[in-house]
């Protein structure tokens, strides 16, 4: 099939040396002594040696003692990881959990500030058992002090985990009584949170840059350390609108590498249940999001029954479609990780949101010379569709709201474009596009063929926000996937962007005059905040369930002098950029053994 006519494309060994008069010119031992090894042993010697020997040691161990002091002083320090804000790019405390029904792993936030302690009673003098706040800089006491939430949801396919099927097995049962109400508590094993190390003073040779993950002194009583990723320098204007950071009233967009390090699953169909079609604890049958049109053998039809996906038909250019159904809490701004039901946040968030920046991701394996495949992703407002046909034909559109159709973008207006040879039949191509910050990428086999930035303003967002505002909808984002021709899709996964909430100050009343209450976050939609120099904006990874910039309640006194205003890192509180996790939550060898001692190499990585 012609281009035109496809409906989807428009210590070695010392000798001495031989005396040159031969054998018989070699001198005796009253001119050359006999060899060491054949001297007779000195007791005073041999004394002055192990003098020597011990001095040099202890010389050496003191060397590295102050090398190592030095090095942690002014180079690199270590650090642990203990509440779960940056989720999932790091881990604090937390459980391990694997679905039993689609097999796909997470870990589950272990909450440090309440745990079970046995202590004295001071009235009684008795040993008492209970659950004692201990507040969030607090430190994992024992794997077995903090309980969990009855069930935790997988992210995957959202079925509800009871905690004794939790990997932390055997899990401890205890009794907790509370005005005279008691309950029963699990506590599964609880992993420390990740090892990572941070140069120290490296912006004092270089400034901090946007997206960095650094670590801080908090600012509101300047006593415990924070780790967040950085979004507002000096000298910007900061304002959170539907989701998205907005940098001096323009959208601010992301490294690639930032935003695969940021990116969380919303469905990978390799994890498909094996329950599919039966019903739940809850009554609800689970059903692949992914459902495919036609679904007929005359025209076509779609086999999406598990984690391979094929669509079948004679005609070669047959159109398949393949779209993304959201049902349930797919495609919404909660995450595994966080164990609390999602609407215990809702006073905090202002309910939960539809994510529309998205990724996605497949293998695709055509089975007619004449294919093509299409992929269009976003919503209305921010949705971008591009075009692949088997003869290399790469080419990227935008929809447009007003005259509701889709617009060429030309190669001349996109950052990075590469042009494609022609495709093989039969070969397996890995895809992928992303649709963030109203900026489309696509990749083939892992390089980057193309990259366009939209012309996307605060304005616009406000526009979109207020709509949303006086409708109560939501955009729901489009999802689909047309191909020509008979075809298979491995390693189908969608995942998304964060999005950042808009979090509320709570202040409690310190007189009569101040009722306290709760009031909007700083740098959320319609208060922004401005930064002055040495200023610095924080969010955190987790934006659901993050003590970050939007919700610090104070400033600490020293920093008042300076008029700081909440929300606000100075830079003398940075203390560095978070680089490696050198140490993840690793495994115990044996159960009798109550710490994970081996650590997981495979998740030792660089922090983006």
């Amino acid at each position: 099939m012609e281009p035109e006519n496809n409906p989807l494309l428009n210590n070695p060994s010392v000798h001495r040396p031989m005396p040159a008069d031969g054998p018989a010119a070699v001198p005796d031992a009253r001119i050359y002594p006999p060899p060491v090894e054949n001297m007779p042993p000195n007791p005073d010697q041999r004394g002055r040696n192990r003098d020597t020997g011990l001095r040099a040691t202890l010389e050496t161990v003191l060397l590295a003692l102050i090398l190592a002091f030095t090095f942690r002083t002014f180079c690199v320090e270590a650090f642990v990881i203990p509440t779960g804000s940056m989720a999932p790019t790091l881990s604090g405390a937390h459980f391990r959990a694997v679905c039993p029904k689609c097999g796909y792993s997470f870990n589950v936030n272990a909450d440090v500030s309440s745990q079970w302690l046995t202590a004295r009673n001071p009235r009684t003098g008795e040993l008492e058992s209970g659950l004692q706040y201990l507040g969030q800089s607090a430190e994992l006491t024992d794997p077995y002090a903090i309980p969990v939430y009855p069930r935790v949801q997988c992210p995957n396919c959202h079925f509800q985990i009871p905690a004794d099927d939790l990997r932390g097995k055997p899990v401890v049962q205890r009794i907790s009584t509370n005005n005279n109400a008691a309950e029963t508590l699990r506590f599964p094993y609880a992993y420390n949170g990740d090892r990572i190390l941070v140069m120290k003073y490296l912006y004092w040779l270089a400034p901090p840059g946007r997206w960095n993950v650094v670590v801080f002194r908090e600012p509101l009583r300047g006593k415990q350390n924070f780790i967040k990723r950085l979004v507002g320098l000096p000298g910007n204007t900061v304002e959170i609108v539907n989701g998205d950071v907005f940098i001096d009233g323009k959208i601010a967009h992301k490294p690639v590498h930032v935003e695969k390090a940021m990116l969380q699953v919303v469905y990978n169909n390799d994890f498909y249940p094996t329950d599919a079609g039966q019903k739940r604890r809850n009554g609800r049958r689970w059903r692949n999001p992914w459902v495919g049109e036609p679904n007929s053998s005359a025209a076509g039809k779609w086999s999406t029954g598990g984690p391979v996906i094929h669509f079948s038909t004679d005609k070669p250019d047959s159109v398949g479609r393949l779209g993304f159904i959201r049902s349930g809490t797919y495609l919404y701004n909660n995450i595994g990780y966080n164990t609390k039901p999602l609407w215990i946040y809702q006073p905090r968030l202002n309910g939960h949101h539809i994510v529309g920046n998205l990724y996605l991701r497949a293998v695709w394996i055509s089975r007619s010379p004449d294919a093509a495949i299409r992929l269009t992703l976003g919503p209305a407002t921010n949705r971008f569709q591009i075009t692949l046909g088997h003869n290399g034909a790469l080419k990227l559109y935008q929809w447009d709201t007003t005259l509701r159709t889709y617009r060429p973008i030309a190669t001349k207006s996109m950052s990075i474009f590469h042009a494609t040879g022609a495709l093989q039949t039969g070969k397996a191509y890995r895809l992928a596009i992303s649709n963030t910050q109203h900026e489309a990428r696509f990749w083939i086999n892992g390089k980057l063929m193309l990259q366009y930035a939209a012309p996307w303003t605060l304005r616009d967002a406000l526009a979109v926000a207020h709509t949303r505002q006086t409708t109560g909808d939501q955009e729901t984002p489009k999802i689909q996937i047309d191909v020509t021709g008979a075809c298979t899709l491995r390693h189908l996964l969608l995942m998304r962007d964060i999005y950042y909430t808009q979090m509320k100050i709570h202040i409690r009343r310190s007189s009569p005059v101040d009722p306290g209450g709760t009031r909007p976050g700083t740098g959320t939609m319609g208060h922004p905040i401005t930064l002055k120099t040495g200023q610095y904006f924080m969010l955190g990874d987790n934006s659901n369930d993050s003590d970050d910039s939007r919700a610090w309640n104070r400033v600490e006194p020293v920093l008042r002098t300076m008029h700081l205003p909440m929300g606000v890192v100075p830079q003398r509180y940075i203390l560095g950029r978070a680089f490696m996790v050198y140490w993840p939550a690793g495994f115990r060898p044996l159960r009798a053994i109550n710490w994970a001692i081996i650590p997981n190499i495979g998740r030792m990585r660089f922090i983006r």
